[in-house]
């Protein structure tokens, strides 16, 4: 199996802002996503929207969804070169995405005020699927628009 030097450089990098972020005290990144939530409920209150349902646990849920769904679509690249759905690649895929966010939640363990959470590696994954899909979707538009 061939593996895409550029995405899987891309994919090293989005793995090192991932774990670099667990190795942040509970601290820093409870102040991180305070201060994301009060520019959200800002913004959804400058719109007229309501915005009390933007707490700080649905901002730091979001933004591991958001994160992995980012590797997911980087790690499809590098894995899978041509597109064509190769088991071995999607199982190279599948085993990186999984292994990834449980490293992140182990090294979490070990750091101050922060807590290796289950239910985050299955959000994680969540996020990495949904990448993937994205990915494989958007592969499938462009192909076919480029038959007609």
């Amino acid at each position: 199996m061939k593996i895409d030097r550029r995405w899987g450089v891309a994919a090293i990098i989005m793995v090192c802002i991932i774990w670099g972020n667990s190795l942040v005290p509970g601290t820093g990144s409870g102040s991180l996503s305070l201060t994301v939530m009060e520019i959200v409920h800002g913004f959804l209150g400058w719109l007229g929207l309501p915005y009390e349902w933007v707490t700080n646990f649905v901002v730091r849920k979001c933004a591991h969804f958001t994160e992995y769904m980012i590797l997911g679509i980087i790690a499809t690249h590098a894995f899978d070169i041509e597109g064509g759905h190769k088991p071995v690649a999607l199982l190279a895929t599948a085993v990186f995405l999984v292994l990834v966010p449980s490293i992140d939640e182990t090294i979490q363990l070990f750091v101050p005020g922060r807590a290796g959470m289950v239910r985050d590696v299955l959000i994680d994954c969540s996020g990495a699927a949904t990448g993937v899909a994205l990915r494989y979707l958007i592969r499938l538009i462009i192909s076919r628009r480029s038959l007609r």
